[in-house]
């Protein structure tokens, strides 16, 4: 792996940025949850940027941010307001976004009124999705154009992509939107001290596992989750400090475990998130032998999975001279496993 220079560093992402990770999957937005295209934002999935824009605004007004929870490595909540018509500081209506990655995103989002009297909501999120090579986002050069097309229908809206011979596509879905090309739009009346909400998905076309009715129990996040949970060493001690940056350490170890693809029973450890959410092997390996006291089983799968990726043929020294343009096309090739 290169060292930290201008070739690997990203771009600004943008005050306040709120990031997510689950698996080979990530989300980066703004403080209010909004995605911009113009910074590095997104949700990617497997190094792709399936999602590039996402903007929420009601009545016409983008969000107020006033306070962000990350709860879970792959999950926060946002909390914004929605600003007044007359210009005042004080406003009735509260929205909150909790937000889960997957494979994809799901989000809940609800607005409280907190005031006595009925107040009518026009509520539109605009979608937009690139397709950007993740190293193109994160190095602020997206330069590939995909040919797209958008359809709407009900209360879903599919974008699909084209460029040479590849083909991609990503569905958006919002339950009881009216759907169009380039965004999910509700009317809702919310009563005096009532609420409303409504919940939208995001996921690559063929892939619906993230879109799960509220209420219907834990999500596969969370079940991975416990599992990690249940699993490590729990603590006990008198400093609350420190119990405290461990149980965090833990949730970050948690968030970068990733499964080899060929033997999904293997969990390794990705060298870090977001921009690095893959097997790299001088990070793989310290990471898991420094948590061997934790959970031995991701020393053995990290192992296990480079000891099956390495090399079979020896070059001559003759042969080992570094080629024209080998350091640019190691650099595409290092966020992907090691073939």
């Amino acid at each position: 792996m290169a060292g930290w220079n201008s070739d690997t560093a990203a771009g600004p992402v943008g005050a306040g940025t709120v990031t997510l990770v689950e698996g080979s999957c990530f989300c980066i937005s703004a403080a209010n949850g909004d995605i911009h295209p113009d910074l590095p934002h997104g949700v990617f999935h497997e190094d792709t940027r399936i999602l590039s824009g996402w903007s929420m605004t009601v009545n016409g007004s983008p969000l107020e941010p006033l306070t962000a929870e990350t709860k879970e490595p792959y999950r926060a909540l946002f909390i914004g307001r929605v600003p007044r018509a007359d210009g005042y500081a004080d406003s009735p209506l509260i929205v909150e976004r909790l937000r889960e990655v997957a494979a994809g995103v799901v989000e809940e989002i609800t607005i409280r009124n907190y005031s006595g009297l009925p107040v009518a909501c026009n509520v539109s999120v605009g979608v937009d999705s690139d397709f950007a090579d993740l190293f193109e986002v994160k190095e602020a050069r997206v330069q590939r154009r995909w040919d797209v097309t958008r359809g709407a229908d009900g209360d879903s809206l599919i974008i699909s992509a084209a460029w040479q011979d590849l083909r991609k596509a990503v569905l958006v879905r919002g339950r009881g939107a009216v759907a169009s090309a380039g965004a999910l739009a509700y009317h809702a009346v919310i009563p005096g001290y009532g609420q409303w909400s409504t919940r939208l998905s995001v996921a690559p076309a063929g892939q619906d596992n993230v879109w799960r009715p509220a209420g219907h129990g834990l999500s596969p996040s969370d079940r991975r989750h416990q599992e990690w949970v249940a699993k490590i060493p729990r603590l006990q001690m008198t400093n609350c400090s420190i119990e405290r940056t461990l149980r965090r350490s833990y949730d970050d170890l948690g968030a970068l475990r990733i499964e080899d693809p060929e033997h999904p029973e293997r969990i390794v450890v990705a060298a870090g998130a977001p921009w690095f959410m893959t097997l790299f092997g001088r990070d793989s390996l310290w990471a898991s032998e420094m948590a061997l006291p934790v959970d031995p089983s991701l020393a053995l799968g990290t192992l296990q999975t480079l000891a099956d990726r390495q090399g079979h043929h020896c070059r001559s020294p003759s042969q080992r001279r570094p080629r024209p343009g080998l350091g640019q096309e190691l650099r595409r090739q290092r966020r992907r496993w090691v073939r």
